[in-house]
């Protein structure tokens, strides 16, 4: 069921407002390349108010996501908890792209919530704090199991050194910094 606001009662005079919640129902996504399962509705609740020029809708709203940590790419489950203020218009504005566009005497809330609900997302999500993450040299999950690679890497001999960077490398030892 999607969360349709009828809005026929309050576009009939400036300053009034109308109280709704609901559900909407989304589907799961892919969004920079990432795939955003929805594990429910999206619980929205607020109200919709008649400026004159513009529908303005305050909300709050609440879903449960599924996302992949972007330290060890297992997937986990995020509660996002968030509230927006969108304003609406029969008549689209160049000038404005923040202004979402309605039809009619209804206001369908699905593009508004999916906006809102897409700029709470994690930047890089994890799914946990203490996450270690995955090897840089052999992919081991570091959660799981300590992998020989760090202690490999520490007893190797000195590394070659890209013949670009060996004045810098010279410079740092040369001030005692480690390189």
């Amino acid at each position: 069921m999607k969360l349709v606001i009828d809005v026929s009662d309050i576009l009939k005079q400036k300053g009034s407002s109308k109280e709704f919640s609901g559900s909407q129902p989304l589907e799961d996504i892919i969004y920079q390349g990432e795939r955003i399962g929805l594990l429910g509705p999206v619980d929205v609740s607020g109200h919709i108010t008649n400026t004159g020029k513009l529908l303005v809708v305050d909300a709050d709203a609440g879903a449960k996501v599924s996302l992949q940590c972007g330290r060890c790419t297992k997937r986990y489950d995020k509660e996002l908890k968030f509230s927006f203020t969108a304003r609406l218009s029969k008549i689209g504005d160049p000038e404005d792209p923040d202004v979402f566009l309605y039809e009619g005497e209804v206001v369908d809330l699905k593009d508004i919530i999916l906006e809102f609900l897409l700029l709470e997302l994690p930047m890089r999500g994890q799914c946990s704090e203490e996450c270690k993450g995955l090897c840089p040299y052999c992919g081991c999950d570091l959660n799981v199991a300590q992998c020989q690679c760090e202690e490999k890497v520490e007893h190797q001999e000195e590394r070659v050194v890209d013949p670009r960077l060996l004045a810098l490398k010279k410079a740092l030892s040369a001030n005692g910094e480690e390189v």
